[in-house]
């Protein structure tokens, strides 16, 4: 795997700094996490897909936060069409395949990804390592509602997972990769069982308070 140094370049320079400014759940620590679910996804896969297109697409997935949280994606669609950088790197035909998987990559599109590239951004999208995904929770939480207390904290989270990983959720994986779906699998268990749920959140912030005080 192999991705054009110079693009990979621009990005790191002018992209990814830009995430710095986003709140918790969408901050450079998400989107390179999403960059590398993403190339090991395009790997899994096993497939002729081209793996500039790969990168850009997760690295521009969030770029829409620069304007607002609501509606992100699809001004991350409109952000990537107007980024005169990417012709030097992309066909127009391309440029239109990574802004339609950053619109299709968010799980309130209601609608199946347009193409292969908007499958896997959509699903790199998704923490699959389940103490991360729970503790971005947990941040997107207390930083914007800090006036809430512990159990209406947990309770709110354990709603958006009910929401998104209980029966009948929006949250669709499409790649079949293996992480994601026993990842799925374990936070529908979460979703079923409050009790299970509160007793992991509070394991998880012993551990991150013990590492904090480390």
């Amino acid at each position: 795997m192999e991705i054009n140094k110079v693009l990979k370049k621009y990005i790191e320079n002018e992209v990814l700094p830009t995430y710095e400014k986003f709140d918790y759940a969408h901050d450079a620590r998400h989107v390179n996490s999403v960059i590398a679910r993403a190339l090991q996804i395009a790997e899994y896969l096993n497939q002729k897909l081209n793996f500039d297109i790969v990168y850009a697409a997760s690295a521009y997935h969030d770029i829409g936060m620069l304007r607002q949280r609501k509606g992100h994606a699809d001004y991350s669609y409109e952000i990537v069409l107007n980024d005169e950088n990417l012709k030097k790197f992309f066909t127009e035909e391309e440029i239109l395949i990574i802004a339609e998987a950053c619109q299709d990559h968010s799980t309130s599109a209601k609608r199946l990804p347009r193409s292969i590239y908007g499958k896997i951004v959509s699903d790199a999208d998704k923490d699959t390592d389940m103490d991360i995904a729970l503790m971005r929770g947990w941040d997107y939480s207390i930083f914007n509602f800090p006036e809430l207390s512990f159990d209406e904290h947990v309770l709110g989270i354990h709603n958006q997972i009910v929401k998104r990983f209980g029966e009948n959720g929006s949250v669709r994986f499409y790649t079949g990769y293996p992480l994601a779906e026993s990842f799925l699998k374990q936070m529908r268990q979460y979703a079923e069982d409050l009790e299970l749920f509160k007793s992991k959140m509070h394991e998880l912030l012993i551990q991150n308070e013990s590492c904090n005080n480390k």
